[in-house]
């Protein structure tokens, strides 16, 4: 493995760190052959990071969970290093994550409890009417 450079059309993994600041993971990925930040394509995940530039490959598995939807990189030129912060999932986000969705499946249990109830209303609604049409019509009250 050739890591950290590229050589006649060989495809390599660069070199790759990664450290926590604060509730922040910020992964730093040295990239010496690149020229600059558009000859890249950065794909992110909750548990990885994926790169992909000229020379380039590299899939980053994520020691902890991030909210991949609020990170942000920066390309230094001089330094030709890339650095990613993403924001680390909290125990506070995935307490509220699981609630949210336990909240979600109860109201969506109870719409097709409400909907099975009110189905069988209308079922029971529509026997009767049906009951009723197929009964005699009862006998006037004869006249005193």
């Amino acid at each position: 493995r050739l890591a950290g450079a590229a050589f006649m059309g060989t495809i390599v993994a660069p070199d790759a760190t990664t450290r926590t600041e604060g509730d922040l993971l910020l992964v730093s990925i040295s990239l010496p052959s690149l020229r600059k930040a558009g000859e890249l394509d950065l794909q992110l995940a909750p548990d990885r990071l994926e790169l992909t530039a000229p020379g380039y490959h590299l899939v980053q598995p994520l020691a902890q969970r991030v909210r991949d939807s609020e990170a942000t990189a920066k390309f230094d030129k001089k330094k030709r290093v890339l650095t990613v912060t993403l924001p680390i999932v909290s125990l506070d986000d995935s307490n509220a994550a699981a609630a949210a969705a336990e909240v979600e499946a109860a109201e969506a249990a109870k719409a097709a409890s409400d909907a099975h109830l009110l189905r069988a209303e209308k079922e029971e609604e529509a026997a009767e009417a049906a009951a009723a049409r197929s009964s005699p019509l009862p006998e006037p009250d004869a006249p005193d």
